[in-house]
């Protein structure tokens, strides 16, 4: 009866540990897939730039004049959000700014951090790992897979200071 305990056990164990193994393993692999995703749609896209620390590549289109975005300030922004193979996701063009607070939570953290970094009239395109999106689960309410980079075209329209 021991023996077949001991036997249970060591099976249960073995089964655990190649389960996380290849969970690491899977893991990994789309992380890899991701960052060849980013490469290659920027070297198509003739960006040669790096990414900041957080890993989100910024590209300044137009230059905005007017205020830059502060943590707790209030934005108005007009985008475009893709996949990186150009199929949109969502869009507020011809409609009404999206308005929400820098450093609030209520938008990716890819897209908080590249528009903190405009100017009002500005604009940029943003692109985002999925560490800064959706992350490993993604968004299955919005159809994002896991591990999916996106782009956002953005325009800056207004900031409107925090008190």
């Amino acid at each position: 009866m021991r023996e077949r305990v001991r036997l249970v056990l060591k099976v249960s164990l073995l089964v655990l540990f190649i389960t996380g193994f290849i969970s690491c393993f899977k893991e990994n692999l789309s992380e890899e897939n991701e960052r060849e995703i980013i490469n290659n749609y920027l070297k198509e896209k003739g960006i040669d730039i790096e990414p900041t620390e957080s890993g989100l590549y910024y590209v300044e289109l137009i230059k905005g004049t007017g205020a830059q975005a502060f943590q707790g300030d209030t934005v108005e922004i007009f985008y475009i959000g893709y996949y990186l193979t150009g199929k949109i996701f969502a869009y507020n063009i011809n409609t009404d700014p999206y308005r929400f607070a820098i450093g609030s939570g209520d938008v990716i953290p890819g897209l908080d951090e590249g528009v903190s970094y405009m100017r009002e009239g500005g604009e940029a395109l943003l692109v985002i790992p999925s560490s800064l999106a959706y992350g490993s689960e993604g968004n299955y309410q919005l159809g994002i897979s896991g591990y999916t980079p996106l782009a956002f075209e953005v325009i800056l329209d207004k900031v409107i200071p925090g008190l």
